[in-house]
């Protein structure tokens, strides 16, 4: 019993080499055919006639690619430009149509991507420009509320601060084209400016939160305006793809990222009280603040993704357009009431759209002058930590939005 047991074991172990050969063997073939050259061996000659009519003897002759014949004499390989060979004497009738038809489509893309190059100019440049930056960030507080004692509802909102953002400011942009139809570009712009505008303070409500049974929840009763310096900063991270090319106009796809810190010193406040003539029947007066009264804080953080246009126009004139959306935005803020001695600080996520407009103009083969609109709208919210004297005194709801427009003009350098 054992030695027919080995018998057929040994039978199974042949039966299984030789698939394992038979395996191997097809494997072997597979390979070479796959790394074999772009044309196959069978339309390998030993002699390569040239168009200038001169005839060269090989060893072995073969189309390497569309733009490459190879001929080995010896040891050696000699290259030559497929414009150089008479193909269809070389190699046959049947070779040199496979050839023409294999190579068509790839000269039609090169035509193609020669003429977009020429009509859109160089996607690798640097530029510097100067831009003036408008809107505002804006937040508000209001809805449900936690002490220590325990948590209500109020109205919302209850409290605006809204911060300005009319600075002038200067860019930086480097952009660097990649593999034919990519393109990563990073951009920096910080402000040359500081002074604003004003920063506008706004409270409803105030005397029914202070116990006032007669007093109404939507009143408008503290307003205050103080002068905003700020420190800003904005760098962008972008790559794009360019999924359908014409000579003259192309579609992009892309992904970025944006990061906005945006610094603030408030300081000369001038309040009022603009519902004291309705519930007192005079108007209290204004009080003044010189100095700094108060700092702020924000920071977004807003991955995108976009798509977009570019058309050229004359060869030297073109312009792009993209729409961008972030489902992720991230905002940080930081609000120091240094009068009340009272720090806020606020974590909120939401969403954000990105519109650009750039028109280009190239007056030389390597420099280049740009202009540029953008849009960004911003809506987020969250909730904030108030601490008072540095003891946590409540939670609250909070929404912050943000509308900003940046108009600029810059030059650079192609290359």
């Amino acid at each position: 019993m054992k030695k027919r047991i080995s018998a057929t074991t040994s039978a199974a172990l042949e039966q299984t080499k030789a698939k394992s050969v038979l395996g191997i063997v097809l494997l072997s073939i597979w390979l070479i055919a796959s790394i074999a050259p772009v044309y196959s061996q069978e339309v390998s000659k030993d002699k390569l006639f040239l168009k200038s009519g001169r005839v060269i003897e090989c060893d072995e002759a073969w189309i390497a690619s569309e733009d490459i014949v190879r001929c080995k004499i010896g040891s050696g390989t000699v290259l030559y430009s497929t414009d150089q060979v008479d193909i269809k004497k070389t190699f046959g009738e049947i070779a040199a149509k496979k050839f023409e038809e294999e190579r068509k489509p790839l000269e039609e893309k090169k035509v193609l991507r020669s003429m977009a190059e020429m009509h859109r100019g160089s996607e690798s440049y640097i530029t510097v420009g100067i831009g003036k930056l408008g809107g505002d960030t804006t937040y508000q507080i209001g809805g449900t509320v936690v002490t220590p004692l325990g948590s209500g509802q109020l109205h919302f909102p209850i409290s605006e601060l809204e911060f300005p953002l009319d600075v002038w400011m200067a860019s930086l942009e480097g952009s660097k084209e990649f593999a034919e139809k990519w393109k990563v570009s990073v951009g920096v712009k910080k402000n040359i400016t500081s002074d604003a505008g004003k920063m506008k303070d706004s409270d409803w409500g105030a005397y029914f939160l202070d116990g006032y049974a007669w007093a109404e929840k939507d009143t408008l009763d503290i307003y205050s305006e103080s002068d905003a310096e700020l420190d800003a900063l904005i760098m962008d991270i972008n790559l794009r793809y360019r999924f359908y090319e014409k000579p003259s106009w192309a579609f992009f796809a892309g992904l970025g990222y944006i990061r906005q810190n945006f610094d603030y010193e408030i300081s000369n406040l001038n309040q009022w009280y603009p519902s004291s003539t309705y519930y007192f029947g005079v108007d209290s007066p204004h009080d003044f603040v010189s100095g700094k009264v108060l700092t702020y804080e924000i920071k977004y953080s807003i991955p995108y993704i976009e798509i977009g246009l570019q058309g050229a126009f004359k060869k030297k004139f073109s312009v792009e357009t993209s729409l961008g959306y972030s489902p992720i935005v991230d905002a940080e803020d930081e609000d120091v009431h240094i009068l009340r001695d009272r720090v806020s600080k606020a974590d909120c996520e939401g969403d954000a759209i990105l519109f650009s407009l750039r028109a280009r103009f190239d007056f030389s083969k390597n420099w280049l002058v740009m202009g540029e609109f953008d849009y960004t709208k911003i809506e987020v919210e969250g909730t904030s930590k108030t601490y008072d004297g540095g003891a946590y005194s409540h939670t609250i709801d909070q929404e912050i939005t943000s509308e900003q427009i940046f108009a600029g003009l810059s030059v650079g350098y192609a290359f």
